[in-house]
């Protein structure tokens, strides 16, 4: 999820009545869910949904705050009634729509006439890491916006945070506007953003952020191959130590009125 600084920033100039129903689409652990309940002070039906429910927290801790959390897919036609909810958050998951046209019109369906939509994505190929091998990292970053990650991504777009305002503006249901936020870090440090991402470039398919045990590898990514992957990872540990490190992910943002 996005730092509460960052959903700060996205949520710039949204208002909510206590009442609000709330959607969020790709909602992971419910982490977004939980901010925004407390930034508006809401009562409202907060409902999250995600294509995989095993990101899903403790449900009964959940309902005592007021959330659900469904397990749906989003490429699919959203199962709630139309003019259903105040707000849509939608983080990080239109690139995995097939097709977003119709998905953008399921999202106007189920928002309430003059409800709020706040739609947010990272371009995944503008993503910025300061090191030594610069042909290597722009190989990492273009092929890891560009992998199709099997299992839970119907699709994929490494322009997708480019291409939200057009995704919408061109639809004529919604008065919006659009923005650009950065996430920005000078540490490469364990559980920071760009560490997760360096992490998650790992030339196996496995959970383990280790190239050292390819006996818990499903398959190869196919990017990078292991020395390339070694190599990118000492290169940013390197650079960090150098003090020379700086990490630029940037979030655009579109916001919304349903017409």
């Amino acid at each position: 999820m996005p730092s509460p600084e960052l959903l700060e920033a996205f949520f710039s100039g949204v208002t909510l009545a206590p009442d609000a129903a709330v959607l969020d689409v790709g909602c992971q652990s419910a982490a977004a869910l939980k901010w925004i309940r407390e930034k508006y002070s809401l009562t409202g039906k907060l409902i999250g949904i995600d294509k995989r429910s095993k990101n899903f927290e403790d449900a009964e801790t959940l309902r005592a705050l007021g959330i659900s959390l469904l397990e749906m897919n989003a490429s699919e036609p959203l199962n709630f009634p139309g003019e259903t909810f105040d707000l849509i958050f939608h983080c990080n998951t239109l690139e995995c729509i097939t097709d977003i046209a119709a998905h953008v019109r399921e999202l106007h369906r189920v928002l309430k006439k003059g409800g709020t939509i706040v739609c947010v994505h990272r371009d995944w190929e503008s993503i910025v890491f300061n090191g030594t091998n610069k042909a290597l990292i722009n190989k990492a970053v273009y092929g890891y916006a560009n992998f199709l990650q099997a299992g839970w991504m119907d699709a994929c777009d490494g322009w997708i945070g480019r291409r939200l305002w057009g995704h919408f503006n061109k639809t004529g249901l919604f008065s919006g506007a659009v923005s650009v936020h950065n996430s920005i870090e000078t540490d490469f440090a364990e559980q920071t953003d760009g560490w997760r991402y360096i992490h998650d470039m790992n030339y196996f398919v496995c959970d383990s952020s280790s190239v050292s045990q390819p006996q818990a590898a499903l398959e190869q990514k196919g990017f990078l191959t292991q020395a390339e992957y070694e190599e990118l990872l000492a290169d940013m540990k390197d650079t960090c130590d150098r003090g020379e490190y700086i990490y630029v992910s940037p979030y655009y943002v579109y916001t919304g009125e349903k017409l």
